[in-house]
C-alpha cells in the first residue's frame, strides 16, 4: 500500500533539518563579518566558505537546504543581468578565441591531473580521471558512480580544488586588482531601486531560470536569471538594481554552499587524500594559469578576467565568483558553461576511449 502523507512526520522532518541549517547559517554570518572586519577581499563569500568548511570539517552538524541555494542564485544571476551592456557584448568578438586556449586548457588539465594522480599519488585510472575533471561536478560524479571509481576521492579531490579557487583567487585577484572588494559589488550612485520595481525584476529572472533548468541548461537558475535580467535591461524594460541587503545573503550562501561539500570528511580521508588533492590543484592551477595568461596577450583582454574565466571550478560557483571580483558576468558565463558543455560531452567519449586501451594493457 501506497505510505500516507503525514503532517506529524513532515514536521519531525523540518525540526530535524533546521537546527543543522539554522547553526551552518550562523557560522557562515559569523565567517562573512569576520572577513569584512578585516578588511579581507570578497569578504562575504570567502569568510562563509572558510568558517562552514572548518564547522564540517569538525563534525558538527551543516546543512544548506536546496532552496537557499535557488534563491541565491536567483539573486545573483538577477544582478548579474543587470551588468550586461551593448559594449561588453560588443567584445564577444574575442570570445572564440579565448575559448580556443580555453578547451586547450581543460584537456592540459585533465591529462596532466590523471598522470599526476595516476603515476605520483598511486590512484586507479579511474578515481584519477574523474578527479581531474575541471567542474562539471554533477555530470562527473554520475559517471564516477557508474565506473570502478573511488567516489571518496573523487569528491574529495573536486571539493578541495573547488575550496582553493575560491579562497585563495579572492585573495590574490582583490588584493592586485583594482576592484575594492570589501563590499558586495555596489550599485551606481543614485540608482536605487523600489520595492517594486525589484519584486517584478525577481520574477522575471525566476520564470527565466525555471525555463533555463526545465531545458536542463548547465547553472540553469543562475544563467536563465541572468539572462532574462540583461534582456528586460537591454530593452529598458527595467531598470531595478538588486539592493545589497538581498546580496550580502546571497554570497554569504553560496560561500555556505561550497564549504557544506566537505561535511563527512572523516580523518582518515583527510590523510588518504588532502596532499594527492593538494598536488593535483596546483598542477591543474598552473596549466590554467599558462593558458589564461596567453589568451590574455593574444586577446588584449585583462589578465585576471582570463583566469577567473579558466578557473576550474563549478560553473555556479566561478561565474560568480568572477562578478564578484568586479569582471564582465557575460563573458565569465559564457566561458563557463562552454567548459561544462564540453566536458559533459567529452568526458563519457574519453572514458571509453581510455578505459579500453587501460583494460588493453591490463591497467
Amino acid at each position: 500500500m501506497p505510505r500516507r502523507f503525514s503532517f506529524t512526520a513532515l514536521r519531525t522532518r523540518f525540526r530535524v533539518a533546521l537546527k543543522p541549517t539554522l547553526l551552518t547559517l550562523a557560522v557562515a554570518s559569523a565567517g562573512a563579518i569576520g572577513f569584512f572586519l578585516l578588511g579581507l577581499p570578497a569578504p562575504w563569500m570567502s569568510g562563509a566558505l572558510v568558517a562552514v568548511t572548518v564547522q564540517a570539517l569538525s563534525g558538527a552538524p551543516s546543512r544548506l537546504p536546496e532552496p537557499l541555494r535557488f534563491a541565491c542564485f536567483l539573486v545573483l544571476g538577477a544582478s548579474m543581468g543587470t551588468a550586461l551592456t551593448p559594449d561588453m557584448l560588443r567584445q564577444a568578438a574575442t570570445w572564440p578565441v579565448s575559448m580556443g586556449f580555453l578547451a586547450l586548457s581543460v584537456v592540459g588539465v585533465m591529462g596532466a591531473v590523471t598522470l599526476f594522480l595516476r603515476k605520483v599519488a598511486g590512484w586507479s585510472l579511474a578515481t584519477a580521471y574523474y578527479a581531474s575533471a575541471p567542474g562539471a561536478l554533477s555530470a562527473v560524479l554520475a559517471m564516477a558512480a557508474a565506473s570502478e571509481a573511488d567516489m571518496r576521492r573523487v569528491a574529495f579531490a573536486q571539493a578541495v580544488r573547488l575550496f582553493l579557487l575560491v579562497a585563495l583567487l579572492t585573495q590574490i585577484l582583490g588584493r592586485v586588482g583594482s576592484v575594492d572588494m570589501s563590499a558586495p559589488v555596489a550599485m551606481p550612485a543614485g540608482t536605487a531601486s523600489s520595492v517594486l520595481e525589484v519584486a517584478l525584476l525577481l520574477l522575471a529572472s525566476l520564470a527565466g531560470g525555471l525555463l533555463a533548468a526545465r531545458a536542463r541548461i548547465p547553472g540553469g537558475m543562475l544563467i536563465g536569471a541572468l539572462a532574462a535580467s540583461a534582456l528586460l535591461h537591454a530593452m529598458d524594460w527595467s531598470h531595478a538594481q538588486i539592493p545589497d541587503l538581498l546580496m550580502v545573503p546571497a554570497f554569504v550562501i553560496l560561500g555556505a554552499g561550497v564549504g557544506v561539500r566537505f561535511k563527512g570528511t572523516t580523518l582518515a580521508t583527510l590523510k588518504d587524500c588532502l596532499l594527492a588533492s593538494l598536488g593535483a590543484f596546483v598542477v591543474a592551477l598552473a596549466i590554467s594559469l599558462a593558458c589564461a595568461l596567453a589568451a590574455a596577450a593574444v586577446t588584449g583582454e585583462d589578465a585576471g578576467k582570463m583566469i577567473t574565466a579558466f578557473a576550474p571550478g563549478a560553473l555556479e560557483t566561478m561565474t560568480v565568483l568572477g562578478f564578484a571580483l568586479g569582471y564582465d558576468p557575460a563573458f565569465m558565463s559564457a566561458h563557463h558553461i562552454f567548459r561544462f558543455a564540453g566536458l559533459s560531452v567529452a568526458l563519457p567519449v574519453f572514458a571509453h576511449l581510455l578505459f579500453q586501451v587501460g583494460r588493453e594493457k591490463g591497467d
